[in-house]
């Protein structure tokens, strides 16, 4: 049986690298299911706070004979310091994902690859990404049901990202889609600044500018 994945989980599934794999938030294991399927993961354990989503994926495993571990726990709780090459988190908020790595940095627990989209909130997945000492490899936006996500790949190194890094993503200056996302959005907010004041509107407004400029001037080196 062949699973077709959006083109968000296509994304990130084009991004593990043929070791083990933690797809933690399986939902019903679909991932797991295309990276064994596909032999881009030797072993994948997937994990879910639900029960109900668990059950799913150990059907769709028992059905195509394919061994995939399924464990119910919190975030990376059911998994063990280094016991996978590679973990995946897609589909959270970035919140809930820093919230997760953090965790198990305070755990001590040590991975070689994050792969992770979240819905939400990248600039807080890549703070704490300087934090758990990853370096960024491949940070770029996928469209997906006519909405934007981030896809962010890591291997075990140093990331130094400056404010804009960090907020729009490590390599945004190189990147016209992004820049022009960027620009987008600062004409939209302008129009609205137009409109009506705000402090919090200002200030995205400067930052929009900012990271522009910035891009510009070292383009032009």
């Amino acid at each position: 049986m062949l699973i077709r994945l959006d083109e968000r989980l296509t994304a990130v599934a084009a991004l593990v690298d043929y070791g083990s794999v933690a797809d933690v938030g399986c939902d019903h294991g679909k991932l797991g299911f295309y990276l064994l399927g596909t032999e881009r993961a030797n072993g994948v354990i997937a994990t879910d706070i639900s029960e109900g989503s668990l059950s799913k994926a150990r059907q769709l495993a028992f059905e195509n004979d394919l061994q995939m571990q399924t464990r119910l726990g919190d975030g990376l709780e059911p998994i063990g310091d280094g016991e996978v090459d590679t973990v995946v988190i897609a589909g959270l908020g970035g919140d809930v994902i820093s919230d997760i790595l953090a965790r198990a940095r305070g755990e001590n627990k040590r991975f070689k690859h994050f792969v992770l989209s979240p819905n939400t909130h990248a600039e807080k997945v890549r703070r704490e990404l300087v934090a758990q000492e990853h370096r960024i490899a491949y940070d770029n936006v996928v469209e997906c049901a006519g909405k934007r996500y981030t896809v962010i790949k890591t291997d075990i190194g140093k990331s130094e990202l400056d404010e804009y890094q960090l907020e729009f993503g490590a390599f945004y200056k190189d990147n016209e889609r992004i820049l022009s996302y960027i620009a987008e959005e600062l004409e939209y907010k302008q129009g609205i600044l137009a409109l009506h004041s705000s402090p919090a509107l200002e200030s995205r407004v400067e930052l929009l500018k900012r990271a522009l400029d910035n891009a510009r001037s070292e383009n032009e080196n």
